[in-house]
């Protein structure tokens, strides 16, 4: 499951996923961002896996790569920070899924991390109000 926020003053997208990690669920996500008209090529996106329960490898095949890809290319110039809950296991899985992915469609703009302040750092936000911006806006039963 993903929740998707904007943030104009931080000129920022916040694709959050909780719970299960389903099937193509990173490029689904893309997709309802692009299909949005707040949606810019010089935002800042943080995809935070922080919540995220249990994933699988299903969808992961080089077709489901190759379909992606597609998808992704319009984040190509999009700066990137992937965000991890430090000892989930469920991390293991992002993992391989990324390096997968990364073959056939890497994106260079990207961070990988387990630390909130270095995704703030790495995107330009302030952490505090990134920090109040998700807890104001995130709740996974809407």
């Amino acid at each position: 499951m993903f929740k998707i926020l904007f943030s104009s003053s931080m000129n920022m997208v916040l694709t959050i996923h909780f719970g299960d990690f389903v099937g193509a669920e990173t490029v689904a996500a893309a997709k309802v961002v692009l299909a949005d008209s707040r949606f810019t090529v010089k935002q800042k996106v943080l995809q935070d896996l922080r919540r995220v329960t249990s994933a699988t490898l299903h969808d992961t095949d080089r077709a489901f790569v190759l379909q992606s890809s597609k998808v992704t290319k319009r984040f190509m110039d999009s700066k990137i920070a992937l965000l991890y809950e430090a000892g989930n296991p469920v991390n293991q899985i992002h993992d391989e899924r990324r390096a997968r992915f990364s073959k056939a469609a890497a994106l260079p703009n990207r961070l990988h991390t387990s630390s909130f302040s270095d995704a703030a750092e790495w995107l330009g936000v302030d952490e505090q109000d990134l920090n109040t911006f998700i807890e104001q806006n995130f709740d996974p039963s809407e």
